[in-house]
């Protein structure tokens, strides 16, 4: 079956943009694990998640499915965008409860929604922030004005998810500032809930050692104080070893065929708006 072609107004980000760039890198997708203990780290989403995801039988699962919801918006026609966006808007409008115990600056009874704009905030900066932090350590630096550009397009996913425009940091220095004011404070408290997801996520006999294997980059970019809240061991050696693979990979990457490090929904992407374009 032939693909057909489809223009570029059919894609919510352009390839042209930095945006669709840094994204369609496939070491981004090692960014995930570090998003996911970022978003983790806030106990209103870790008991969201505890509360209503079958973690311990599917520990990927919350993985997986914010990989295919962001790959779809990066990559796939508006259509399936808006539908991935539809199908996450109406699972969140679902999730609904309460902290059974106090955690950090939290009381037992704080209530919490999939929906709510704050946490959803949270969300979003967890993936951006993870991205921009793993394409530097292992493609290349970024420059000022590159992270300005890339946020600035990024903006339109919150807008997708529903996060008023005027909570949504308006350039990336507040971006910036509004992460590193996270990181920094106990709004991020690692409690039980939080453990136990992560804990089901490197516990599969199976697949357990090959999770901590491609989370490794994750866990290196991950910040200290969160790594040691979830009790994930991080040693000198550890940390040698990370500085050494994002040196080697920022080395390989210009040298290395697109084919072997550009996602495939991305290739696929570019080759049939060439097809549309009439040039």
């Amino acid at each position: 079956m032939l693909l057909t072609p489809i223009s570029p107004a059919d894609r919510l980000f352009s390839p042209d943009s930095l945006f669709w760039q840094i994204n369609r890198e496939s070491l981004m997708v090692l960014s995930g694990p570090r998003a996911l203990l970022l978003e983790l780290a806030h106990p209103l989403v870790a008991q969201g998640v505890a509360d209503h995801s079958n973690f311990r039988a599917r520990p990927l699962g919350r993985l997986f499915r914010t990989v295919g919801v962001m790959t779809a918006l990066n990559f796939e026609p508006r259509a399936q965008a808006g539908a991935a966006v539809k199908h996450t808007r109406v699972c969140h409008a679902r999730v609904r409860g309460a902290l059974p115990h106090d955690v950090g600056p939290y009381l037992a009874g704080t209530p919490y929604r999939g929906d709510d704009p704050l946490l959803q905030l949270w969300v979003l900066a967890t993936l951006l922030d993870s991205v921009l932090v793993a394409y530097a350590h292992l493609v290349r630096p970024l420059t000022e004005a590159e992270k300005h550009a890339y946020y600035a397009v990024g903006r339109r996913l919150g807008r997708a998810f529903g996060i008023p425009a005027d909570l949504l940091p308006p350039t990336y220095a507040d971006f910036e500032c509004y992460v590193a004011a996270m990181l920094d404070s106990d709004a991020l408290t690692v409690g039980p809930a939080a453990r136990a997801v992560v804990q089901a996520l490197f516990a599969p006999v199976l697949l357990g050692p090959a999770i901590r294997l491609s989370s490794f980059i994750s866990l290196g970019l991950t910040p200290p104080r969160l790594r040691a809240a979830f009790g994930l061991p991080w040693s000198a050696a550890h940390e040698r070893r990370f500085q050494q693979l994002g040196a080697l990979s920022r080395r390989l990457r210009p040298f290395t065929p697109d084919p072997l490090c550009v996602h495939p929904q991305a290739l696929l992407a570019e080759w049939r708006l060439r097809r549309a374009s009439p040039n």
